[in-house]
């Protein structure tokens, strides 16, 4: 039987051990940590007892692979979309607005969603058109997504109230430094794609319990391994192809073939001694871009929806976890998110908490007099890895036949999500096996 080394356990990793023992192929996943998710995890706060996810994530209907992926472990049933998509948002000043999209024929739902929404104009709607164009053929020469914009007439008013909100949520970059290529890719799936691409689904269980326990049970139940705390710390190419990873402190595994899925910086000091000069090159140019989640335990519930949009605040988001989640004990936890937050990252958590509480108190009535009952800030400093704007992501193959890569900042044709870590597992998969049938 042949024998596929997988190292990462995270989505790449799991949907790539997942596809290829579905197939009967042997595989032996490697992670480093002592649990499983790589970059989206859950645990246990202690005081509480609430389910904490590492950062809060929300899916798409256009989510194809993802959903794929959960249907195959047994647990896309914890995945809750709404009927239709509506996000609500609220401004410190201009109060509460609503973008939702109604069920007709695209594109006549977006004309008659933004129509509806109290935060742009009609000068505004009419600029739209200036997109559809862009989305049919994109732009020859790599662009920001701010220079995009500009290009395409969008006011300041409409790139306040959603355009820019949706780069910072989608790619975690801010539009002066991200690329318009990934923006256009989320459109045309979810805006222009199939019905009901656009709708927004979370997990109503904890990450971990959404996907890595169920994962795991699927790989070792098809004849093949998942081992935590164990770090690859060398690679051996032999003649004949093989390969042998060398695990802390004093072991190793042989395989026929192997998918990398760490992030770039380990990836870069792995492959260190090899001849991957390009792939070096491309590694050495990534930067980590963070998220900050802010948890807030309240003493009283004040928001009856799932999620909410802030516009003119230093937090993008507030998520209300009972709302989202079966595994909560708490009446009202809070979660306040800012994407993209290099700018944040040198406050304290003091600090951090106190800013999610002048905001959530700008834009929520009822948080006026809101007691805090306990809080934790979890900063995810390296949450994605950006390239920049030009500079084009490394392919699922190397220049070494058996050695392939997966992962979100992989040449996914998407930006950083859960779907193109997902396609990307199922990308290198595939590369394997078509290596095994020749």
């Amino acid at each position: 039987m042949k024998h596929v080394a997988i190292i990462g356990g995270g989505f790449a990793g799991l949907s790539a051990a997942v596809r290829l023992a579905e197939k009967g192929v042997r595989v032996t996943l490697l992670e480093g940590r002592k649990h499983l998710g790589g970059r989206a995890y859950s645990f246990t706060d202690r005081t509480t007892g609430d389910t904490v996810d590492n950062g809060q994530h929300l899916f798409m209907g256009c989510y194809h692979s993802t959903i794929d992926f959960l249907q195959r472990i047994g647990t896309a049933d914890r995945l809750h979309f709404q009927d239709r998509f509506q996000i609500d948002f609220s401004h410190p000043q201009d109060g509460l607005s609503r973008l939702a999209f109604p069920s007709l024929p695209s594109p006549f739902h977006l004309l008659l969603g933004f129509l509806r929404f109290q935060a742009i104009t009609t000068a505004d709607l009419l600029r739209l058109r200036h997109i559809k164009p862009h989305l049919k053929t994109p732009p020859a020469q790599p662009l920001t997504v701010e220079t995009w914009l500009n290009q395409c007439y969008q006011s300041p008013q409409i790139r306040q109230a959603f355009w820019d909100p949706l780069c910072i949520a989608v790619l975690n970059e801010y539009p002066q430094n991200a690329p318009a290529h990934h923006l256009i890719a989320v459109l045309r799936e979810a805006f222009f794609g199939p019905p009901n691409g656009a709708r927004m689904g979370y997990a109503q269980v904890g990450l971990s319990t959404l996907y890595t326990h169920h994962a795991q049970r699927f790989i070792e139940k098809h004849s093949g391994s998942v081992r935590t705390g164990a770090t690859v710390n060398g690679l051996v190419f032999s003649p004949d192809n093989t390969l042998r990873l060398h695990i802390k402190p004093d072991e190793s595994v042989q395989a026929n073939a192997c998918i990398c899925t760490i992030p770039p910086p380990a990836l870069a000091r792995l492959l260190a001694n090899h001849p991957f000069p390009d792939l070096l090159t491309t590694l050495s140019h990534y930067t980590p871009s963070p998220i900050l989640s802010i948890n807030l335990w309240l003493n009283s519930s004040i928001l009856d929806l799932p999620f909410l949009g802030l516009l003119g605040t230093d937090m993008e988001w507030i998520f209300n976890k009972p709302r989202l989640s079966r595994d909560q004990n708490q009446a009202c936890h809070l979660v306040l998110v800012a994407s993209a937050a290099r700018h944040l990252m040198h406050f304290s958590d003091t600090e951090l908490i106190d800013l999610a509480l002048k905001d959530l108190r700008a834009t929520l009535p009822k948080a006026q007099n809101v007691e805090l009952l306990h809080a934790r800030v979890i900063r995810e400093k390296r949450a994605t890895f950006s390239l920049p704007v030009g500079t084009p992501a490394p392919d699922v193959q190397t220049d070494h036949p058996n050695l392939f890569l997966a992962g979100d900042w992989t040449n996914t044709g998407l930006p950083s999500t859960i779907e193109g870590a997902v396609r990307s597992g199922y990308s290198a998969a595939d590369h394997a096996m078509r290596l095994f049938q020749t």
